[in-house]
C-alpha cells in the first residue's frame, strides 16, 4: 500500500501539539493561579462580571461550543471559554486577545499604528498609539533619533471596553469562516474599532493624539482564502500559547493623525498592514518585521519567537515565518512546513539588528534588517501573565530591510543557486521583545 504523503506531516503536527500542550501545562496544574479579585481560575469561572454567580447553563459552557465559535474567521474575536473541560492552566481561553494596525505614507514618510488589547482574564483593555514623524515634527532622543525620527508611543488603559455585534451580521451563510463576521470594539472615549467584510474603520484618541483611518482593498496573506494566514496548519492546533494571523499586507487607507497642542497634523493616502495575536502567554525572545514598498507592489512580514513555561525551566525551539511578496515571486517559509530550513539567525537587539535565511525546496531568502537603536520606542505594554500588563516589546517605524532571493534545484544543491531579485525596503517596522533587549544590556554590562 502507497504511504500516504499527508502522514509525515499528521506526525509533525502531533508532535508539535504534545510539546506546546507540555509547556502550557508545566507547573500549571501544580498550584491555582489567582486572579485580581483574589479568586483562583476555578472560582472565577464560576462568577459572572457583576460578581454574582454565573448560571449553570453559563458555568457549563464547553468545548463544542468552543470548538463552533473557533470556525470564526481569525480576524473575528475569540469569545473567552472558561470550561472546567479546559484544564486549570488554560482557563480563559483565550485570556488575550489584541488586534495591530500600521499605516504607512510613502508621501510624507509618516507612519502611525494602533495596538487594542483584552485582557480576559482580569477584563481590562489597553490602547497603545505608536507614530514616527514625518516632516515639521519635532524629534526627540539622541543623534540617531533626530536624524531619523524617534517612534513615539502613548497608551491608555481602560475596563469599559466591549465589543459589539454587527447587527447585519446575525446568521452566517455558506462562506461562515471564510471572511470576517464583523464587530466593533469600543472603549468609550478613548475610540473604537469597527471592522466589516473588506473595510475596517479606527478611531482613537490617546493623550491628545487623535488617530482615525479607513482601511479597504485588503491584500490577504493568502489571496484564495482570507482565513489563512501565517501559521499555516499550526492555526488549528488551539493550544499554542500565542496564535498570530495576518489579515492584510497592504491595504488602501485614508487617514488622519494630529495634535492640535503639538502642533502636529498628517493626512492623505497610505498603505496599511493589520494583524492580530491571541492566546494564553506572549512569546519570548520575539523579532517581528513589516514593510511595505512605496508604490506597494511589494510587501514583506516576518516573526520569529519562542515560548516558556510559566517558571521559565524549558523553552521551545525558535519558530519562525517568513512571507514576501512582489511581483516576481510569492513566497511563505514557516518552521513547522515539511521542508523549510532557518539557519544563520543573527539577533543583535543592543545594535537593533537581525539576520536570516530562509530555506526551501526552491527559493532561499536572505534577509537583513537594522534601525537605529534611538529611533526605537518606549516599552509597549502586554498581557504578558494572565493578570500582569508587562513590557513586551519595542518598535522602530524608520528601520530598513534587504531581502535577497535565489531560485535553485532541491534545497539549494551547490551550483544551482541563481540571484533573482533583491528588494531594499525604507521606513519598515522592527520590533525585539523586551526580553531580548534586557538580555543585550545585561551582556554590554558583563563586557564592561
Amino acid at each position: 500500500m502507497a504511504q500516504s504523503p499527508y502522514l509525515e506531516e499528521d506526525t509533525r503536527k502531533e508532535v508539535f501539539e504534545v510539546a506546546a500542550d507540555n509547556i502550557l501545562k508545566e507547573d500549571g496544574l501544580e498550584t491555582k493561579k489567582k486572579f485580581d479579585n483574589g479568586a483562583t481560575a476555578e472560582e472565577d469561572s464560576k462568577v459572572d462580571s457583576n460578581g454574582g454567580a454565573k448560571a449553570k447553563g453559563e458555568e457549563e459552557a464547553t468545548m463544542p461550543e468552543e470548538l463552533e465559535l473557533a470556525q470564526r474567521h481569525p480576524l473575528d474575536p475569540h469569545k473567552p471559554n472558561f470550561s472546567e473541560l479546559l484544564p486549570e492552566a488554560l482557563r480563559p481561553y483565550p485570556s488575550f486577545e489584541g488586534w495591530f494596525v500600521r499605516i504607512w505614507d510613502p508621501t510624507a514618510n509618516f507612519s502611525a499604528a494602533v495596538i487594542l488589547a483584552t485582557n480576559y482574564a482580569t477584563d481590562e483593555s489597553q490602547v497603545t498609539l505608536l507614530f514616527a514623524p514625518g516632516k515639521n515634527v519635532a524629534r526627540e532622543g539622541g543623534r540617531d533619533a533626530i536624524n531619523h525620527g524617534y517612534t513615539y508611543a502613548v497608551a491608555a488603559k481602560t475596563k469599559d471596553a466591549k465589543f459589539l455585534r454587527k447587527e447585519n451580521d446575525e446568521q452566517w451563510g455558506d462562506d461562515k469562516g471564510e471572511r470576517p463576521e464583523g464587530f466593533e470594539w469600543d472603549a468609550g472615549e478613548i475610540g473604537r474599532f469597527v471592522v466589516t467584510p473588506h473595510n475596517i474603520d479606527l478611531d482613537f484618541t490617546v493623550e491628545g493624539y487623535h488617530f482615525k483611518a479607513h482601511l479597504t482593498k485588503e491584500l490577504l496573506w493568502d489571496a484564495h482564502k482570507s482565513e489563512k494566514g501565517p501559521e499555516g496548519w499550526a492555526r488549528f492546533v488551539s493550544i499554542i500559547p500565542t496564535h498570530w494571523y495576518v489579515y492584510s499586507l497592504g491595504s488602501t487607507v485614508d487617514y488622519t493623525f494630529s495634535n492640535p497642542e503639538k502642533d502636529i497634523h498628517h493626512e492623505g493616502s497610505a498603505h496599511g498592514h493589520v494583524e492580530k495575536n491571541w492566546g494564553q502567554t506572549f512569546p519570548a525572545g520575539h523579532v517581528w518585521l513589516q514593510a511595505f514598498a512605496p508604490d506597494n507592489n511589494s510587501q514583506l512580514c516576518f516573526s520569529g519567537a519562542y515560548f516558556n513555561t510559566p517558571n521559565e525551566t524549558l523553552s521551545s525551539p525558535y519558530l519562525f515565518v517568513l512571507g514576501y511578496r512582489s511581483p516576481k515571486v510569492q513566497l511563505d517559509f514557516r518552521t513547522n512546513d515539511i521542508g523549510i530550513v532557518f539557519k544563520d539567525k543573527d539577533a543583535k537587539p543592543r545594535e537593533s539588528s537581525f539576520s536570516i535565511t530562509a530555506v526551501g525546496p526552491s527559493h532561499t531568502i536572505e534577509l537583513r534588517t537594522s534601525a537605529p537603536f534611538d529611533t526605537f520606542s518606549d516599552a509597549v505594554l502586554a498581557p504578558m501573565t494572565k493578570v500582569d500588563w508587562e513590557p513586551a516589546c519595542r518598535e522602530s517605524f524608520v528601520a530598513t530591510a534587504e531581502v535577497k532571493v535565489y531560485e535553485h534545484v532541491a534545497w539549494g544543491i551547490p551550483g544551482t543557486s541563481n540571484l533573482v531579485e533583491t528588494q531594499n525596503f525604507e521606513f519598515a517596522a522592527l520590533e525585539f521583545g523586551e526580553d531580548l533587549l534586557q538580555e543585550g544590556e545585561e551582556s554590554e554590562a558583563n563586557q564592561n
